[in-house]
């Protein structure tokens, strides 16, 4: 079997990982330029044409636990860093706003395969106002939660 790249954990049926290659057999999608902003509004690099998964491709995959019919609003997001960086996606930001549309695994960046560099792939959120903080590089795992 081959090496999972990150994993899902949490309110899921099985807790499992993400092989490379089962990525790149999904359906990817493209963006163009995007400055990367920090919370205080400032630039801080800028990156080029790149192609990725998104997210809720993703936990699609990774048949969620919802047991009643709100169970959704009540459930988060928790994307980590290999360093323990770590960015928080509401359920209904993902799926039920233009944000979802644009939060990516990103496979390949300026022409380059991410994974190549470090041996892993970074996650972005593509339609945030300050795009900075919630760029994961060299993401490990994204956790499904549920506040009661």
């Amino acid at each position: 079997m081959t090496k999972p790249i990150f994993n899902i954990t949490g309110r899921v049926q099985e807790e499992r990982g993400f092989a490379l290659s089962e990525l790149l057999d999904m359906d990817t999608f493209e963006v163009g330029d995007l400055l990367l902003a920090c919370g205080s509004g400032d630039i801080k690099d800028r990156v080029g044409k790149f192609f990725g998964v998104l997210l809720t491709d993703i936990i699609n995959r990774a048949e969620v636990i919802t047991t009643e019919h709100n169970d959704t609003k009540k459930m988060f997001v928790v994307v980590s860093s290999v360093d323990g960086y770590r960015t928080v996606f509401s359920w209904q930001e993902l799926f039920n706003s233009s944000v979802g549309e644009g939060v990516m695994v990103i496979l390949e960046k300026e022409g380059k395969r991410v994974y190549e560099d470090h041996g892993g792939v970074d996650l972005i959120s593509s339609n945030d106002f300050l795009s900075g903080p919630r760029y994961v590089k060299q993401l490990s795992n994204i956790q499904i939660i549920m506040f009661e």
